[in-house]
């Protein structure tokens, strides 16, 4: 079953999302829970659980871009859509990690086309193996557990994981090749990034992962890494 949450300051248009929400799973023989809340504090106090949100961005109190930062602060992953009439809204949206966004007055088709989309990303992946050589050998590693390559000053190559680091002796053209072309990014001549992994990014300060690391982001890399970031999240 999915433990959905809405979360807007207007019944009216709290009503007509779970209405279109109960429609979806009707219609795809999908088991749902939906829990709605008028405010950000009050689904702060119940975020837990929750497979994906829908959040208003402009509620009275707290707006839905605080919301979400403070749900991102307690290091909660859940997929966020963010509804709002304003795509001024966006760019700020997708620093603590957009899932998609849906305009008012809802149109049952959006939905529909996002929920498709949450479901799809959900399945769990196929696993993948690669190869690493290191000057001790060779290293097989789980694709999807790399977060990040990074150029060394003695032009090795940092292969960052979940919970460790490989040193490389191959290219990072080499080693970007063999992982998912979908998920790792440029975003400097000096490494690439696994868009699963990103937790925040600014154009002043780079990427932050959701390990902590903070990595380079090159100016004239901006643009393409937020259409790469929000096309990865929409598709999962």
């Amino acid at each position: 079953m999915l433990n959905i949450a809405i979360c807007d300051d207007s019944p009216d248009d709290r009503e007509k999302l779970y209405n279109v929400l109960k429609l979806y799973a009707a219609k795809n023989n999908t088991e749902i829970n939906i829990t709605a809340f008028s405010g950000g504090e009050e689904l702060l106090s119940n975020i837990n659980d929750r497979d994906i949100v829908f959040l208003d961005i402009e509620m009275d109190g707290i707006n839905g871009i605080e919301t979400a930062q403070r749900i991102r602060s307690m290091n909660i992953t859940v997929p966020i859509v963010y509804v709002t009439s304003y795509s001024k809204y966006w760019r700020s949206a997708y620093k603590v990690h957009a899932f998609d966004f849906i305009s008012k007055p809802y149109i049952e088709g959006d939905i529909f086309s996002v929920m498709d989309d949450f479901i799809a990303s959900a399945k769990v992946p196929e696993t993948i193996k690669v190869q690493i050589d290191t000057e001790n050998g060779t290293v097989i590693v789980d694709a999807s557990q790399v977060c990040y390559l990074l150029i060394q000053k003695k032009r090795s190559v940092i292969v960052g994981m979940t919970d460790s680091e490989i040193i490389s002796t191959e290219t990072l053209i080499q080693l970007a090749e063999k992982l998912d072309s979908q998920a790792m990014f440029q975003i400097h001549r000096s490494c690439y990034v696994n868009l699963r992994y990103v937790q925040n990014y600014s154009k002043t300060d780079g990427v932050v992962l959701q390990t902590g690391i903070w990595l380079p982001l090159a100016r004239q890399r901006q643009d393409e890494f937020l259409y790469a970031l929000s096309k990865y999240l929409r598709k999962g």
